[in-house]
């Protein structure tokens, strides 16, 4: 029997509401509650999502941490003003282009990141370890699938890309490494370097 566009446009309204949950407990698994508590004040979404970015992507530019944290050049730069301030990141520019400016973790920022990385990978563990084996497995795919599918252009999987960070940092993509995403980037076109 042929669904009509009604019962259509219900189902796709559901998948809709579970996706928005479905990434709100991901959010949820790496607010960085402990790092909170430990410091005696709220650390931001924002400033966790820096502090992770900057872990697992050491002495990036302001550029590359935009793309990586999805904002505006200008609100990475508000970004590592704060992180600055609170003694988290610091900058540094190459002894031949004083333009040029790399943002990389303090030690204190360094330890703060690891325990943010340490909570999320316990949390999402946790998460994953009440999943049957079977769940686990469709999930898997189903992530895998839904990812090849949403990325139609270069700059969708750069993003993804560059804000992942596993493997080979921000220029995981442009190695053999097994991700669907950085294959995507490239079947999509020849890379580019993200520095340019």
């Amino acid at each position: 029997m042929l669904e009509s566009g009604l019962q259509i446009q219900d189902k796709r309204d559901q998948l809709t509401r579970g996706l928005i949950l479905f990434a709100a407990a991901v959010r949820q698994a790496t607010n960085g509650e402990s790092v909170s508590r430990e410091l005696g004040f709220k650390v931001t979404e924002s400033q966790a999502d820096a502090l992770r970015f900057l872990a697992l992507n050491d002495s990036v530019t302001i550029g590359e941490l935009s793309i990586g944290l999805g904002h505006t050049i200008s609100g990475a730069t508000k970004a590592v003003n704060r992180l600055e301030k609170l003694g988290w990141v610091e900058r540094s520019h190459p002894d031949d282009d004083h333009r040029t400016v790399f943002v990389q973790l303090t030690a204190t920022g360094r330890r703060l990141a690891q325990q943010l990385l340490d909570e999320t990978e316990e949390r999402l563990n946790r998460i994953l370890g009440k999943l049957r084996p079977e769940t686990l497995h469709l999930l898997g795919r189903v992530i895998e699938d839904f990812l090849q599918d949403s990325i139609d252009d270069k700059d969708i999987a750069t993003k993804l890309c560059v804000a992942c960070g596993f493997e080979n940092g921000i220029r995981c993509c442009e190695t053999d490494v097994n991700c669907v995403v950085a294959k995507t980037v490239q079947s999509i076109e020849p890379l580019k370097s993200f520095s340019s």
